[in-house]
C-alpha cells in the first residue's frame, strides 16, 4: 500500500506540469495553431522561475517571472507564425531548438550561485486530508497543484459558457465564418498563442520550482511534446486532457518507483509513457474532433477558398 501511494503522490507531482501545458496547447489548438516551440517556452518558465526563486525566495514572484518568459517566447511564435503568416511547424521547431539551448548556456554561465531552493510548502486541506489512499495525494500538496484544478473549471467554462470560447472554436474549425461573424481570426489566435506560452511558462516553474527544486539543462525532457499528445489524447477538451495528464503522469511514477523496485533495464522503462500514449491514441483514433484549420494559417486557407 505504501508503494501505490507514493506512486499516486509523484503521478500529482509529475502531472501538474504537464497538466498546465497542455491546458495552454488547448487553447492555442482550439484557435487553429499548433505551437511546436512548448517545449522553448517551458525551458524559459522553468529557467527565469528558478532564477527568481533562488533570487529572492519569493514563489509567486517566481511564477509570475516564469509566466512572463514563456509569455514572451510566445510572442516571438505570435508575431512570425500568426501575424507574420510563416509556417506554424518551422516556427515552433525553431523556438523547440534555441531556447532550451539558450537556457541550458545561462545556467551554465550561473550555476555556482544557483542552489537547490527549498520545497514548497503543502497546504492541506483540513479534515479531506484525512481520507485513506487518496486524501495526501489529492488534498495535501502544494499551489502549483490547486492552482492546475482551478485553471482547470476557468478553461472548462470558457469553452462550454462563454462567447469568446465559442469565438477562439471557430477560429480553429471555419476561421472563414468566424471572420463573417466579424471575429478577428489574427487576433484571437494571438491571444491563444499568447495565453499558451503563459501556461506553459508557468508549467516549467511547477516543475523546477515546485516539484524538483533545481533547474538544470533538458530538465522539462519532452514535456512540451508530451502536452501536445495529451491534448490530442484528450480529444481537444479540458476534461480528456485533464484524464490523458493524469494517466501520462501515472505512467512516469510508476516507471520511476518501480525501477527501485525490479532488476529491469531502466532504458526499457523509459519506454512505458509512450507506449501508454500510443494505446490511447490508438483506443481513440476514430473519436477525435480535430479543429479542421489546426496548423494552417488563415490567409493560404482564404486563398485555398476563393
Amino acid at each position: 500500500m505504501t508503494f501505490w501511494i507514493s506512486v499516486l503522490e509523484a503521478s500529482v507531482r509529475l502531472g501538474v506540469p504537464l497538466l498546465l501545458v497542455a491546458l495552454g496547447e488547448l487553447i492555442a489548438e482550439r484557435s487553429g495553431v499548433i505551437n511546436i516551440g512548448l517545449e522553448g517556452m517551458m525551458s524559459a518558465g522553468a529557467y527565469i522561475g528558478f532564477v527568481v526563486m533562488a533570487a529572492s525566495g519569493d514563489a509567486q514572484a517566481a511564477m509570475s517571472a516564469a509566466a512572463l518568459a514563456g509569455l514572451t517566447v510566445a510572442g516571438i511564435m505570435a508575431g512570425m507564425a500568426i501575424l507574420g503568416r510563416v509556417n506554424q511547424i518551422l516556427t515552433g521547431f525553431a523556438l523547440f531548438v534555441m531556447v532550451p539551448a539558450a537556457t541550458a548556456f545561462l545556467y551554465l554561465q550561473n550555476m555556482s550561485s544557483l542552489v537547490v531552493t527549498p520545497a514548497l510548502p503543502v497546504l492541506a486541506i483540513p479534515g479531506l486530508d484525512q481520507i485513506p489512499l487518496f486524501g495526501r495525494v489529492l488534498f495535501a500538496q502544494n499551489e502549483f497543484y490547486y492552482i492546475a484544478i482551478a485553471l482547470c473549471v476557468v478553461v472548462w467554462i470558457l469553452f462550454n459558457r462563454t462567447l469568446l470560447g465559442l469565438q477562439i472554436t471557430a477560429c480553429g474549425h471555419n476561421p472563414e465564418v468566424a471572420t463573417a461573424k466579424g471575429v478577428s481570426v489574427v487576433w484571437v489566435r494571438t491571444g491563444a498563442t499568447l495565453t499558451c506560452g503563459a501556461l506553459a511558462g508557468f508549467g516549467g516553474a511547477a516543475l523546477t520550482v515546485g516539484a524538483l527544486g533545481q533547474f538544470n539543462p533538458g530538465v522539462t525532457g519532452g514535456l512540451g511534446f508530451i502536452a501536445i499528445a495529451a491534448v490530442i489524447l484528450g480529444r481537444w477538451k479540458v476534461q480528456g486532457v485533464l484524464i490523458a495528464a493524469a494517466a501520462i503522469g501515472f505512467t512516469d511514477a510508476f516507471r520511476l518507483r518501480i525501477s527501485s523496485q525490479v532488476d529491469f533495464p531502466v532504458q526499457l522503462l523509459a519506454m512505458l509513457p509512450w507506449i501508454v500514449v500510443l494505446l490511447m491514441l490508438i483506443a481513440g483514433a476514430g473519436f477525435a474532433d480535430v479543429p479542421r484549420a489546426l496548423g494552417r494559417n488563415f490567409s493560404s486557407i482564404a486563398a485555398s477558398d476563393a
